[in-house]
C-alpha cells in the first residue's frame, strides 16, 4: 500500500486575507477602513495572493525537483529511460545492504564479495560457502584470543569444494578480494580481517545396535553431515563457533535415524571448542551391533 501524499499547508487566500485582517487591531488599532479599496487592503490581498502561489508550490514536487533527488541518492536516469523507473530502482536501494555496520551486514557482503571474483562458481562449481563474523576482533594477527580489539572486525571465510589442491593456492587471493570488498563498505575507522577456520579436530567413535551392517554408512554419512562446518548443526546453517558437541548430541542425531534401535555407546575427543574455533571430523568409527 503506498503512502498518502501529505498536505503541507490548505492555507487558501480568503483564510490568508482574514488572518491578516484579524491582526490589525493588534498593531495598527487606528485602521479601522477595511473596505476593498483601501490601500492598505489591497496590499494584504496582494500578499495573500503571492502567499497562496508559493503554498501551492509547496505542495507540489516538480520532475526536476525529483531528478534532483535521485542524484542525492546517486540515481541517473539511463538514456530513454523514464521517470518512473528510475524512482523504482531509487527506492529498491532502501531495501539493499552497501555499508557494513553489524555483523550480519558483514557477513552477507563478505558472501557477495566472494561470489564477484570472476570466474570463481567456473573453478569451483560445487563451492560451499559459509561467512562468519566476529566483532571486536583480530583472528588475522591472533591478538584476540584473550581479549577484545575495540574496532577490529574479522569475517571467516569457510569455504568446502572437492578441488582443494587449486583451492589452496589462490585462497591468499580470495581473502585479498573479499577484504577489499568490505574495505569499500565498512564504516570509518573499523579494521577488516578476513582469514581461514580454525578447526579442531575431532574424533568420534559410536557404538550402535541396528537391523544390520549397512546401516552404519547411514550413520557415518549423518554424523559427517552434522558436523559439517557449512552446512552442518542443528539448523543446518554449518557448526556454530565456539559451541561444544555434547554426546546428547549424537544420541539424537543417530536414534532418530531409521534402522537404530539405540545407540549402545559413544566415545568423543577434543569436543571442547574456544569461542572462534569449528571442528573438523578427523576420524569416525561406527560399529554396529546386529
Amino acid at each position: 500500500m503506498s503512502l498518502p501524499v501529505p498536505n503541507l499547508d490548505d492555507l487558501g487566500f480568503d483564510q490568508l486575507v482574514a488572518d491578516a485582517k484579524a491582526l490589525i487591531p493588534v498593531y495598527d488599532p487606528e485602521w479601522t477602513n477595511y473596505n476593498p479599496s483601501d490601500p492598505g487592503i489591497t496590499l494584504i490581498e496582494l500578499f495573500a495572493w503571492f502567499c497562496e502561489m508559493v503554498l501551492y508550490r509547496i505542495d507540489q514536487v516538480t520532475e526536476e525537483n525529483q531528478l534532483q533527488f535521485l542524484k542525492l541518492m546517486g540515481v541517473e536516469l539511463e538514456n530513454g529511460e523514464e521517470l518512473k523507473s528510475g524512482i523504482r530502482r531509487g527506492v529498491s536501494q532502501f531495501s539493499e545492504r552497501y555499508k557494513a555496520v553489524t555483523a550480519e551486514d558483514y557477513e552477507l557482503l563478505a558472501m557477495q564479495g566472494l561470489m564477484e571474483i570472476p570466474n570463481l562458481l567456473d573453478r569451483y562449481p560445487d563451492l560451499a560457502v559459509r561467512t562468519i563474523c566476529l566483532v571486536n576482533k583480530d583472528m588475522e594477527n591472533g591478538m584476540s584470543e584473550t581479549k577484545e580489539r575495540f574496532g577490529h572486525v574479522t569475517v571467516i571465510l569457510v569455504l568446502s569444494t572437492q578441488n582443494r589442491m587449486e583451492y589452496l593456492k589462490e585462497i591468499e587471493s580470495i581473502k585479498q578480494a573479499v577484504k577489499e570488498y568490505l574495505e569499500a563498505r565498512k564504516l570509518l575507522t573499523t579494521r577488516i580481517h578476513v582469514v581461514e577456520p580454525d578447526y579442531l579436530d575431532v574424533n568420534v567413535e559410536l557404538l550402535v545396535a541396528g537391523k544390520d551392517k549397512a546401516i552404519g554408512n547411514t550413520v557415518k554419512e549423518a554424523v559427517e553431515g552434522f558436523l559439517d562446518p557449512v552446512t552442518g548443526g542443528v539448523e543446518q546453517k554449518g557448526w556454530p563457533p565456539g559451541r561444544k558437541l555434547y554426546p546428547s548430541d549424537l544420541y539424537h542425531l543417530v536414534e532418530g535415524l531409521p534402522g537404530i534401535d539405540h545407540v549402545v555407546r559413544i566415545d568423543l575427543t577434543n569436543q571442547e571448542l574456544k569461542p572462534y574455533q569449528l571442528f573438523k571430523l578427523k576420524e569416525l568409527k561406527v560399529e554396529v551391533e546386529t
